[in-house]
């Protein structure tokens, strides 16, 4: 479990350790974790000793979130907060969603009435064991167990394709000998998620596998000839720009504008397929490569669709 969830929600080297420690029944050595940080979080082009290295770095720090009790062996350091933190704390467990850090100030400031420059100055939840940060920066309970696991495999035990992330949560809950506090499929590259509706990429593609074992045909199979040969006429077809008048001019080019956005949204409901190939290759370079790019894409289709927007109005 601790393995899966360092892949699906890519913590930060901190907060990892922060979660490898709150599961452990005992304090761990430092080689320990070490080793632990090389199997299920680190990528291979990260060498033992600049991992090593960071990891002694944060174990040791001053004023953070571990604790050494002795013969090289670490444990999370029992603190009770400050009020700060504290009302960061049960805000977060009231939400029961991660948090970037600015959603996190800005409810300080509602609560405290102090400004966002002194909270900036004084919040610090790097040195609070109760606080994990992911890589993309929203922060999370160490305490929150991720039930994407078992979402997963009750989805493909029972060939649920799309269900309502809630009501999974809820059902999960129901059949687990265990509370899962928290499920958060946005940056699972084994779901695609549209609103509240989650869809188990892992389902999808056992599915067309059963297609393909039993003969069933696509409906790309289905195509006959003539209509391939349709799309590609349809597909290489251009206008010529010169021979239209100016108004017909701004409609086609606005027109393509739109066509253009919509292949990149669609691109970027299809990234999630590419992010799962090399989830179960273990490339972890190459997914961030991919999320970083469906932030791009989808940003750039939303820009191109204002910008269309804008102009078809006047």
């Amino acid at each position: 479990m601790l393995q899966q969830s360092s892949w699906t929600f890519r913590y930060s080297l901190e907060g990892f350790l922060k979660r490898v420690l709150h599961c452990a029944p005992c304090p761990l050595t430092a080689e320990g974790l070490v080793e632990t940080v090389l199997s299920d979080w680190a990528g291979p082009e990260q060498s033992r000793e600049s991992i090593a290295a960071r990891v002694r770095a944060s174990l040791e720090a001053t004023n953070g979130a571990f604790a050494s009790v002795g013969n090289d062996k670490f444990t999370l350091r029992q603190t009770a907060g400050d009020d700060l933190q504290n009302h960061a704390y049960h805000f977060l467990k009231k939400t029961k969603r991660p948090q970037k850090q600015g959603d996190i100030l800005r409810h300080l400031q509602q609560v405290t009435g102090r400004g966002r420059g002194e909270l900036m100055s004084r919040v610090d939840l790097d040195c609070d064991p109760r606080f994990a940060r992911l890589d993309g920066g929203e922060w999370l309970l160490t305490e929150w167990q991720p039930a994407n696991d078992k979402i997963v495999q009750m989805m493909q035990a029972r060939g649920i394709r799309r269900a309502d992330s809630v009501d999974l949560l809820e059902l999960v809950n129901e059949e687990a000998e265990q509370e899962y506090h928290i499920f958060y499929p946005e940056y699972d590259p084994r779901f695609a998620l549209v609103g509240t509706v989650v869809e188990c990429l892992l389902v999808e593609l056992e599915a067309a596998a059963t297609a393909e074992d039993t003969g069933m045909k696509t409906e790309e199979d289905n195509m006959t000839t003539t209509e391939q040969a349709t799309v590609t006429s349809q597909a290489t077809e251009t206008t010529d720009l010169s021979a239209i008048s100016t108004h017909q001019l701004v409609a086609t080019v606005l027109k393509q504008l739109t066509d253009v956005s919509n292949e990149l949204k669609q691109r970027n409901q299809d990234i999630p397929n590419e992010v799962l190939t090399l989830f179960n290759s273990e490339d972890l370079a190459g997914i961030e490569v991919l999320m970083g790019e469906r932030k791009r894409v989808g940003a750039l289709a939303d820009d191109l669709a204002l910008f269309v927007s804008k102009w078809s109005a006047e």
